[in-house]
């Protein structure tokens, strides 16, 4: 697997939610526990994308254009503005070209689902770029309020996920996921809040993943600034196709 969908694997595994304390019935959980989400039609950003692991590590410039419900395209471009990889992802499938090494990446949700052993869709992508709530809350998951921050513990399948939200402006400051029995641990952070037509979104996300490894335990950080979020009801393009030049 290249750096590329290396990356792609472990965000979407990543970003998952929820913490707390108290039972709560139904009726009362979104009146309490309920969490803003990002609106838009059409979103494109100027972003810095820094991966680090054991033995690799990339930093890069990052266009991502995003269709609500719809389409995310991304665009990276490490050195003096050359794109060295272009993704296109949608309801159906995830696609990406390595066009340094000539390669494409090709996985519907079924196949990445069965890859990382958990059930993966085009809304639990959309939710960790925008910073949105991944799992719905139900009755039968654990609230508690701190100060001003929210918490909600859930189990969904083989994790135990806790979500941090700041009870002013309803939206995740962080999440932390533990995967059983293996142990692996994961966390994202969303910082530095900005308002974008009068919605607050995380200019800054911070992705750890600590696994198991042979050696112990390895850590992978992903790390996403954007200078610049643009939303907007007029269309967007989307250029992506695969040459037969690519593996």
């Amino acid at each position: 697997m290249s750096r590329i969908s290396g990356i792609v694997a472990i965000v979407i595994l990543v970003l998952v939610s929820s913490c707390g304390k108290k039972l709560l019935p139904t009726s009362s959980i979104e009146k309490e526990y309920g969490l803003e989400r990002f609106d838009f039609e059409y979103l494109q950003t100027k972003s810095k994308i820094k991966f680090a692991s054991e033995d690799k590590s990339l930093s890069s410039s990052a266009t991502i254009r995003m269709k609500k419900d719809s389409i995310i395209w991304v665009s990276l471009s490490p050195i003096l503005g050359i794109e060295a990889a272009r993704g296109f992802i949608n309801q159906d499938t995830i696609v990406f070209l390595d066009r340094v090494n000539k390669e494409v990446y090709r996985y519907n949700y079924e196949s990445l689902s069965n890859m990382l052993n958990f059930e993966v869709d085009f809304q639990m992508v959309q939710s960790i770029l925008l910073g949105n709530q991944v799992f719905e809350f139900t009755k039968d998951d654990e609230y508690d309020k701190k100060g001003n921050l929210l918490k909600i513990d859930q189990r969904r399948d083989r994790f135990l996920i806790q979500t941090i939200a700041n009870k002013d402006i309803r939206k995740v400051k962080n999440v932390m996921v533990k995967e059983l029995p293996d142990g692996n641990d994961m966390s994202m952070v969303f910082d530095n809040f900005n308002q974008i037509s009068n919605q607050a979104f995380p200019f800054k996300s911070l992705v750890t993943v600590l696994s198991k490894a042979k050696n112990g335990t390895a850590t992978t950080t992903i790390e996403i600034n954007h200078s610049k979020v643009d939303i907007g009801a007029n269309p967007i393009s989307f250029p992506f196709s695969v040459s037969s030049k690519y593996d």
